[in-house]
Parts: structure tokens; C-alpha cells; sequence
């Protein structure tokens, strides 16, 4: 796969990398403003731009429709790493990070693409990548992004938590992270079992899951500008408790405004396992209409 290892600083001066493959024919991918010319890959919780299979597969449909795209990290990559930060060696992960601060990543990678020559951006985004897309167009938004594809968004609401068949458990790690602050370790990782098994510092939990639901997308949608095609796995939203009670809010959501356009793929995991085809009809129909 021919293409260049890349690098770009964010305003708060965090280095992330990147792989960067260019276009060889002109974009014949159009929305509402344009074509679109360049793509902004995101990967998801724990990812990186090196080893997601889904980043890679989507990839090259989109190179072959012109459009140049950089697979990217966001200071989130992996459970824990060690990036550069103002200059100094500092440990960032998805265990650690603030997702607020994802919006400060995409405008990052959003100015390299820039700089490279292209005008009209896409930001291609995978579960929490899909968050972060989303959450820096409605906080953030760059005025070279004029599209967004999200595939699984997972939904993260404390409300449909607690409600969830497993809402004991969440209550359970809930209570847990808010001791775990009070003793003064807010701040080291320890392994949570909802909604999934994984490593993150309490305070990082209570941010992400918390009350507040600062990163509930469906409270933000409308503040996307952009026309956005959200895909979602038929069996994660029967089975997954990150996505519990989303499909009722789908509904509502595509009888909204024009830009918004929402697909459930028929069978369809969380990773898309066996469904690629499918999902690149879907995009390439989007991109292509």
C-alpha cells in the first residue's frame, strides 16, 4: 500500500501521525458545497491509524473516487502511549484522554490536508471516531470540512445506561470511579467491565459517561453543519448497551432536517464483519448522489 508516514501538531501542541495516501485522479465525489477531495480517517477506541482493518478496507473506494485520505491518530490511539506535548514526553490514551480535546485533533489533521492543497474535507469516523467527528464540527467547526461519514456512533448516554438490562453494573463502576476520585486516584487507570471491558482512569469514565452527557451526539446533531451520512449495524443496535433505545431516536432523527441522512446495514456487527461490501454501496451511493 503505497503512501507516506505523516505528522501534524495541534493548537495545544500534541504531535500524532498519520498515513497519508494521495488521489490519482480527479475527485468525482460531490455534496452539497462541492467536491469533495480529501478524507480525515478516525479510528475508534484504543485504535490506531497502523492497524484498523476498517480504515484501511474504506480507504481505497474512496481513493478510487478521487479522494486523497489520511489515516490518522488522535492523541486517544491505543490504550496508553507516549506522545510528544509541548515538547515534553507525556503518557495520552484512550485510558487517559479528555474527548473534549478530540476536537483540537481534527482541526489539526484538518489543517495538514489544507497545506497538502486540498479545499473540501470529509472526516471518515469508526465508533468513538464517529464521536469525535461529530463533536468537533457542533464545538469546533473548520471551514474546510464539508461532510461527515459516521459509522456506529456509539450512544453515550448515563440515562440509557443506568436503564439498560445491565444498569446495575454501570451504577456499580459509577459509584466505584466517584470513590476512586475522593481517595485521589482520579487519575489512574483501572479496569471498568461497562459498557464493554477496558482499561480507563475514573475521571475519564465519569467525563465520558457521566450525567452532563457531554458526549451524547444526539444532544449535538443539530449543531453540525454538514452534510452527514451516519451508518449503524443492525445487530449492535439490538444487542449492544452502548447503542440501547438508539434506534427510537434514529427514527425521530431521520424525519429532521435535509443534511442527515441515517442507514442501518441488515445483520451488521459493530466492526461491519462480512458487511464491507455493503457499507461501501452506501457510502459510495452518498458520496457519488
Amino acid at each position: 500500500m503505497n503512501g507516506e508516514i505523516v505528522f501534524t501538531t495541534t493548537e495545544d501542541k500534541v504531535r500524532l501521525h498519520g498515513f497519508y495516501r494521495h488521489a490519482n485522479k480527479p475527485s468525482v465525489a460531490t455534496s452539497e458545497v462541492g467536491s469533495v477531495d480529501a478524507a480525515i480517517m478516525i479510528h475508534g477506541l484504543g485504535g490506531n491509524f497502523y492497524s484498523s482493518r476498517l480504515l484501511t478496507h474504506f480507504s481505497q473506494p474512496l481513493l478510487e473516487l478521487g479522494i486523497s485520505v489520511v489515516i490518522v491518530n488522535t492523541r486517544g490511539h491505543d490504550m496508553i502511549n507516549t506522545s510528544t506535548w509541548a515538547g515534553r514526553a507525556q503518557s495520552i490514551g484512550a485510558a487517559l484522554e479528555n474527548v473534549e480535546d478530540s476536537k483540537h485533533d481534527v482541526s489539526a489533521w484538518a489543517d495538514f490536508l489544507t497545506q497538502q492543497g486540498h479545499s473540501n474535507l470529509l472526516v471518515f469516523g469508526h465508533s468513538l471516531g464517529a464521536i469525535k467527528a461529530l463533536y468537533a464540527q457542533a464545538h469546533q467547526p473548520h471551514p474546510k470540512i464539508r461532510s461527515i461519514i459516521g459509522l456506529s456512533a456509539t450512544r453515550l448516554s448515563y440515562r440509557q445506561m443506568l436503564e439498560s438490562p445491565r444498569g446495575d453494573v454501570f451504577r456499580a463502576t459509577f459509584q466505584h470511579c466517584l470513590e476512586q476520585i475522593k481517595n485521589g486516584e482520579g487519575e489512574t487507570p483501572i479496569h471498568v467491565p461497562f459498557p464493554f471491558p477496558t482499561w480507563m482512569t475514573p475521571a475519564c469514565y465519569l467525563a465520558k459517561y457521566g450525567p452532563d452527557e457531554s458526549f451524547n451526539w444526539i444532544k449535538f446533531i443539530d449543531k453540525v453543519d454538514v452534510p452527514t451520512l451516519l451508518l449503524f449495524g443492525q445487530r449492535e443496535l439490538d444487542e449492544n448497551p452502548a447503542f440501547e433505545g438508539l434506534r427510537d431516536e434514529l427514527t425521530v432523527l431521520r424525519s429532521g432536517w435535509n443534511s442527515l441522512s441515517i442507514e442501518e446495514v441488515r445483520e451488521a456487527d459493530h466492526f461491519y464483519t462480512s458487511k464491507f461490501g455493503e457499507v461501501e454501496n452506501l457510502i459510495n451511493r452518498w458520496l457519488t448522489q
